[in-house]
């Protein structure tokens, strides 16, 4: 009896922590219907623009309460952010794409722009000096697992001129802001780096990176070119696991963490995220900045 009410309890645990946690692909659909899907495939020759503009929001989209991300559906694979006012699930109202009415009423907004930068924590190939894209490809997929994950699978990215297969997961859970990584690689890669990290923000940045795999930044920047009075305050961070961390630096764009894998081909690391527009959030650089160099 005893084992039995224990099972219930776990059952009845996982339910309610899968009830602060979304994950979905929609097709894009002129009706506005924009129905759920569970898994999409492309081939490789297929347009990254065609690609891209086939799925409302443009690629899958994970939230917990605090904050969502989405996973663009192209070569990029960019990260990109969404911060809520108030903690709770709201990217079904709004699909990332929150009206002045909804703003008004204290749902939250994407608050990112992450032009040709890394965004918030990304995962990039390292050649000449350059963070670079998942080119080329036999296939492209992206699949939605629960409702705290999504999975990401390259298969045969040439890479350094060898095929590599790649898995990318991406999960949240209900108790923390976190959004952790696990790319999974498999082939030959006997000295092949890797890179993620975060942007440096386009207005009044501040950051760091360190070697032992942290970085961080606070600025503000205009998410949205066409709306140029919509300014968002934000703070990125991310955490790389000891065992995959190469090397740091910075460019113009980005604090780097450079990345390789383990001995089963496994690269972990966090994003942490955050916004000003965020009530009882953090409110300045040195508040996130603490809490980034505080995590393990």
């Amino acid at each position: 009896m005893k084992k039995l009410v224990v099972f219930l309890d776990t059952i009845l645990w996982m339910l309610s922590a899968m009830a602060q946690t979304d994950a979905y692909l929609k097709l894009y659909d002129h009706h506005g219907k924009h129905p759920r899907i569970e898994s999409i495939t492309y081939p490789g020759v297929a347009n990254t623009i065609d690609m891209y503009n086939s799925l409302y929001g443009h690629g899958a989209v994970i939230e917990n309460p605090w904050v969502a991300y989405r996973v663009y559906m192209d070569n990029r694979q960019s990260l990109d952010l969404y911060v809520k006012q108030t903690p709770r699930l709201e990217l079904e109202e709004t699909g990332f794409y929150t009206t002045p009415q909804q703003m008004d009423a204290g749902y939250g907004c994407d608050v990112l722009w992450a032009g040709k930068s890394v965004g918030a924590g990304s995962f990039r190939g390292w050649q000449m000096g350059n963070p670079v894209t998942i080119d080329t490809v036999a296939s492209r997929t992206q699949s939605i697992i629960d409702s705290c994950t999504v999975e990401v699978i390259d298969r045969d990215w040439i890479y350094n001129g060898h095929p590599i297969q790649m898995t990318q997961r991406y999960r949240v859970s209900p108790e923390r802001r976190d959004l952790w990584v696990e790319i999974s690689l498999k082939g030959n890669l006997p000295s092949d780096i890797f890179c993620t990290g975060i942007q440096k923000l386009e207005l009044d940045n501040r950051g760091f990176v360190r070697q032992a795999g942290v970085a961080a930044s606070w600025g503000s920047n205009v998410p949205d070119k066409t709306l140029p009075d919509l300014v968002e305050v934000v703070g990125l961070g991310v955490v790389v696991n000891p065992e995959n961390v190469a090397s740091v630096a910075e460019d113009d764009l980005n604090y780097l963490i450079f990345l390789q894998p383990d001995p089963h081909g496994i690269i972990r690391y966090r994003v942490i995220s955050c916004g000003a527009r965020e009530r009882d959030g953090f409110t300045n650089s040195e508040e996130w900045f603490e809490y980034i160099s505080n995590l393990k």
